[in-house]
């Protein structure tokens, strides 16, 4: 290694010990192992010294300079012998390579007086051959006479060789006319001088050897010969071009291509390609035409169908003919690239938007009998005619859906580019106007004033409210199969452009308004007995007997509603989802009822509290009557939900003496501290006044030293006025203008199934406890009970 390359190695070495940041960490040992190098090179410094001393005794390198003169004497000696081989072997070989280039030049000389004599001898036939008109052979003659001038074109400097080629020429141009005039009798068909088909036949291998520019000028001039009728007929500006014809410029051809294959398609050599050219100039011109008549104005959609059609039948037709796809059997015709790929059927694609308007025309006349005032009408007779049949679903939405798919099966045999886009949007749109014309429609009544001790419920409002759910879960489930065929009869890269999402939703909104309508009637029926709880004397009350007279009202007008809905809904997760609703309402009603009619009393509230045990079995048999399974998660919820009123009831029923057993009484079912809690059973109780404090300083000492206590309860929501201000302040929408200031339901509809959990777990609180504005004791006030 040189001086000058001693920084570059050096530099190298730094970036291999120092590669990344990590190696600064091993700086240490980096430094150490250098360290050990640079010993070990001076201890080989020191050993190269000492030898360099040793060979530097001059005795030592005379010996050295005499041994390095020998051997280059012994060199020069090699080099000399070495030319002499050299010289030895030139003469040896030096006749063998002139023979070679002698043999190789013979050989060429004997190819080309063979070419050459092949030439005069197949010129000299071509000769004789003119005369004759014998084109068969005079084809072969004039194909070799071709292929030998090919390699005879270096030899023309040569007078004999270049009078040959010249007189050969001579005579090809000299065929070529006779093949032309031969053609043209052929194209003129003179019926006075019919011509002769075989001399046709075999004109057309002479025309086929004299090269590729004839050989098309041929073609075209056949082929236009053949479609001349068909450009004065079917002119784009006469009657018979217009598009209501066009099954007839397709059968003009076809009897054209008939004739064609019975009497000139055999008079062709088949690498000619007549036909398919003949097939290829024919829907070339078509599509022009087609691009002409379109252009001009909006056709009639059946119009444009039945060409459509007669289009893609033509198409397929010819396509299995020759064994391949249309695009390809016009691919490379007279005037296009073998590259550039089309067909007829696809010019009709601009012009597609008339099918889909006529089809959204089509939906709107089929829905406007379902629409609006109709849609209410037609769901009751349909109620009519299916009073016994069960769960049942609109008859309006199996025909759109019916109509959506021949719609769409039609559609997908034209087309499976925009226009199918353009449909799945119009589909869209009328699935969206299905949805608030008919179903939500359907839903909507008059407003009528119901008081709430002569309301009933209207069975025929739940039976549409279920026919409706059930139409609705229909439409949201066959929309999302339609979206599935519809991504299949599209283009791959168009399938992002289909969605029924959004239409989806609205069907699920309109489910959950059914669900609505099914509460309100319930609400409603239940009216009378909640008015029949707030009737009754309960601080009268002497003795408990049995359920109450209002108990069978109530039973049996939840039951009623039960059954209607159990019967006409098809999907269980609704019934659920309805039962676990109901059971909120229900239980609500009855709190805000209890509470209203305080005080109770301890014969009251045992009462009641048998009266609960009732509506809660009542309640059990929302979702399946008799239930086989009692540990199920709806069991658990119902349990939960009237578990909290049972409590209530049992610390209301609870004895007053001795106070500190009522107050641990309190602890144990309640198990808050809460004051304010406390003081809501003793209202509700009604407890007198001179007999509060008393219980209040017992139950402050005994919660005072009780550490498990919480510092709330489900009676921390419990309203003690339930029902006045939130009738001020609550919206009136349509499903609710005939609910009194009392009802819970709109609290209870703002809740998703998921907020019923299927083990009770996660279930909330009846609304009386749970979503009441927070009572306010104002105890000195309520003195007026006792």
């Amino acid at each position: 290694m040189t001086s000058a390359d001693a920084p570059a190695t050096a530099m190298v070495r730094l970036s291999q010990d120092f590669s990344d940041s990590t190696a600064l960490s091993r700086h240490q040992q980096i430094h150490a192992r250098l360290e050990l190098e640079i010993l070990d090179v001076r201890e080989e410094v020191a050993r190269l010294k000492g030898e360099l001393r040793r060979d530097q005794d001059p005795a030592r390198m005379g010996v050295i300079q005499k041994q390095i003169a020998h051997l280059m004497q012994q060199i020069n000696a090699i080099r000399e012998k070495a030319a002499e081989a050299e010289a030895i072997v030139k003469s040896i070989t030096q006749d063998v390579q002139r023979l070679d280039v002698a043999k190789r030049n013979l050989t060429r000389t004997m190819q080309t007086l063979e070419r050459w004599s092949m030439l005069k001898h197949a010129h000299r036939q071509l000769k004789e051959l003119i005369p004759t008109k014998r084109y068969r052979d005079m084809a072969s003659s004039l194909s070799a006479v071709m292929q030998l001038f090919e390699g005879l074109k270096p030899l023309t400097t040569v007078a004999e060789v270049a009078e040959v080629f010249r007189a050969a020429e001579e005579d090809r141009r000299t065929v070529q006319e006779m093949v032309n005039t031969e053609m043209e009798a052929f194209f003129r068909n003179d019926p006075n001088h019919p011509p002769d088909l075989r001399v046709v036949s075999e004109a057309a291998l002479v025309v086929d050897v004299l090269g590729g520019d004839y050989r098309k000028h041929i073609i075209e001039r056949y082929i236009t010969l053949q479609l001349a009728e068909y450009r004065r007929i079917f002119r784009s500006t006469d009657e018979a071009g217009q598009l209501d014809n066009v099954a007839r410029r397709y059968a003009w051809f076809r009897r054209v291509l008939k004739h064609h294959d019975e009497e000139h398609a055999a008079l062709f050599p088949a690498s000619w390609e007549v036909t398919r050219l003949l097939v290829a100039s024919f829907a070339e011109q078509t599509r022009v035409d087609l691009a002409n008549v379109l252009g001009r104005g909006v056709p009639d959609v059946n119009v444009l169908l039945d060409a459509l059609q007669a289009t893609l039948d033509f198409e397929a037709a010819l396509a299995r003919r020759f064994n391949m796809p249309f695009e390809d059997v016009t691919a490379g015709g007279l005037n296009s690239s073998s590259s550039t790929k089309w067909t007829i059927s696809t010019i009709f694609d601009s012009h597609f938007g008339t099918y889909v308007d006529a089809q959204d025309k089509a939906l709107s006349e089929m829905m406007s009998q379902y629409r609006g005032a109709r849609s209410r009408s037609s769901l009751e007779g349909t109620l009519q005619e299916t009073e016994n049949a069960g769960p049942t679903i609109l008859p309006s939405s199996t025909e759109l859906f019916y109509f959506y798919g021949q719609t769409l099966e039609q559609c997908s045999k034209y087309t499976n580019g925009d226009p199918v886009v353009k449909l799945a949007r119009i589909f869209a749109k009328w699935l969206k106007i299905y949805n608030d014309d008919v179903l939500l429609a359907a839903l909507k009544k008059e407003p009528t004033i119901r008081r709430s001790l002569e309301g009933r419920s209207s069975l025929a409002e739940v039976k549409t409210a279920c026919m409706v759910l059930n139409t609705a879960e229909y439409c949201a489930n066959t929309s999302m199969q339609l979206e599935d065929r519809l991504k299949d009869k599209v283009k791959e890269e168009l399938c992002d452009s289909i969605g029924f999402a959004d239409e989806r939703d609205g069907f699920t909104a309109t489910k959950a308004q059914c669900i609505a309508t099914m509460l309100r009637e319930l609400e409603t029926a239940c009216d009378p007995a909640f008015a029949a709880i707030l009737k009754t004397p309960w601080r009268d009350l002497e003795n408990v007997s049995g359920r109450s007279a209002y108990i069978v009202d109530l039973v049996g007008s939840i039951k009623e509603v039960a059954e209607c809905v159990r019967t006409r809904i098809e999907s269980k997760k609704y019934i659920r989802n309805f039962a676990d609703k109901a059971v909120g309402l229900v239980i609500a009603r009855f709190t805000q009822a209890v509470i209203k009619s305080r005080p109770l009393k301890k014969i009251g509230a045992e009462q009641i509290l048998l009266d609960v045990q009732a509506v809660k079995a009542c309640l059990l048999d929302l979702p399946e009557p008799h239930p086989e399974n009692s540990s199920n998660g709806y069991t658990k919820y119902v349990t939960k939900n009237t578990g909290q009123l049972e409590t209530m009831l049992k610390v209301i029923l609870a004895p007053d003496d001795p106070p500190e057993g009522f107050v641990q009484n309190y602890c144990l079912l309640i198990g808050d501290r809460s004051f304010t809690n406390f003081q809501k059973i003793l209202d509700l109780k009604g407890t007198a006044r001179s007999d509060q404090q008393k219980l209040v300083d017992i139950f402050l000492s005994v919660t005072g030293t009780k550490d498990d206590l919480t510092d709330t309860s489900f009676l921390t929501g419990l309203d003690m006025d339930p029902g006045n201000e939130r009738a001020q302040h609550a919206p009136q929408s349509p499903a609710m203008q005939t609910l009194g200031p009392g009802s819970v339901l709109p609290s209870l509809l703002s809740r998703s199934s998921a907020d019923y959990s299927p083990d009770g777990s996660r279930a909330d609180t009846p609304k009386a406890f749970g979503d009441f504005r927070r009572f306010v004791s104002t105890f000195g006030k309520r003195d007026g009970y006792m």
